[in-house]
């Protein structure tokens, strides 16, 4: 074999093994949002009413997968966050954030959380947490386009804080591609590509040692 044929060799093992990263199998979209407390004394009460304060405002942010919006006229749908293809290769703080005073919420507080859609636009959350304030538990939802806290002794109780989750469309700011971290494992696709790519490296240093062994070199006399 030539150092023609046996570079272009090398050169297409080594596209190969540079075919072989992850291919991931959904469009991803990272995207903000906002909520709040509705305006009035009585959407606070103690001992919540500090930190917290009427017309309060939060935010967050979260990823979802375009192809899983569902179709207009579709009504309401919630996807949970279990369903994004490559969800192991994302953060839970990436998956989900809500920062909620001194508080910060991801998709590890609620595994189960769901992005909710309606007629195929964003129309909130369901996601469900507790947090601890000074010694009592409370709990912390999102259901739509509502967000309440809870005492988790009396969770059908009247709501400490009663607020909202702007929903929309247009109210989701700063939506860009977001591409999952790169998965330590490669997929059956890329381990297959990655065979080829090593298989010709295997062959082109199989046939270079077979030169070797056939060269005979003659002494002069």
């Amino acid at each position: 074999m030539g150092e023609y044929m046996k570079t272009r060799l090398l050169s297409t093992a080594m596209l190969a093994l540079l075919a072989a990263s992850p291919a991931y199998a959904a469009s991803y979209v990272k995207a903000d949002f906002s909520s709040g407390i509705f305006g009035g004394n009585a959407n606070v009460r103690d001992p919540l009413r500090n930190p917290y304060f009427p017309s309060d405002t939060f935010t967050g942010s979260f990823v979802f997968d375009a192809d899983q919006v569902p179709a207009a006229g579709s009504g309401f749908a919630n996807v949970a966050f279990s369903s994004l293809p490559d969800l192991a290769n994302i953060p839970a703080a990436d998956a989900f954030k809500f920062n909620f005073g001194s508080y910060v919420f991801s998709l590890a507080d609620d595994p189960l959380a769901m992005i909710q859609y309606n007629n195929g636009k964003f129309n909130g959350f369901v996601f469900n947490t507790t947090f601890n304030f000074e010694g009592s538990n409370y709990l912390f939802k999102l259901n739509g386009g509502s967000l309440t806290v809870q005492s988790e002794a009396d969770p059908f109780g009247q709501p400490y804080i009663n607020g909202y989750t702007n929903i929309g469309n247009q109210s989701l700011t700063n939506a860009a591609t977001y591409v999952p971290a790169t998965s330590a494992v490669p997929e059956p696709a890329a381990w297959a590509l990655m065979l080829v790519g090593f298989g010709f490296v295997g062959g082109a240093m199989r046939s270079a040692k077979r030169r070797q062994k056939l060269t005979v070199s003659y002494a002069k006399a």
